[in-house]
């Protein structure tokens, strides 16, 4: 008789989120795990709202992992009257007992803030049993 695996199905992987709409700073700390290595998809998201009228705008934006930074740009608003937007994404790998402190930040210069989202999803690939 053939045995076959049967994936398993751990708990929900940890998700941590923050949004904001009046800060152009986004900070969310991942607290350690004392019995495992975890990696997380990172994602930050900048939306501003640029002028009606054709005016020179810019949108920044950066993400700092425990104090250093990780990834930054700068880039001048295409779509006056209309909302632009920003994306960085990237993996992280957590060892156990570590946290993690990311900060997201906006610079903005001639357009207002929409929002700034910073998120962290647990990645885990499929575990499978014997």
């Amino acid at each position: 008789m053939e045995s076959m695996s049967k994936p398993v199905t751990p708990a929900a992987p940890e998700s941590w989120s923050i949004r904001t709409t009046d800060a152009d700073v986004a900070v969310l700390t991942i607290p350690g795990a004392l019995e495992r290595s975890r990696t997380f998809d990172v994602d930050v998201q900048l939306h501003v709202r640029l002028p009606a009228v054709e005016k020179k705008s810019e949108l920044g934006l950066s993400l700092e992992v425990d104090g250093s930074r990780q990834w930054s740009r700068t880039m001048a608003g295409s779509t006056p009257g209309d909302v632009d937007t920003l994306e960085y994404h990237c993996r992280l790998v957590l060892e156990p007992g570590r946290d993690c402190r990311l900060r997201a930040r906006a610079a903005l210069r001639n357009c207002s803030l929409v929002s700034l989202c910073l998120s962290a999803v647990e990645h885990r690939a499929a575990i499978s049993s014997q």
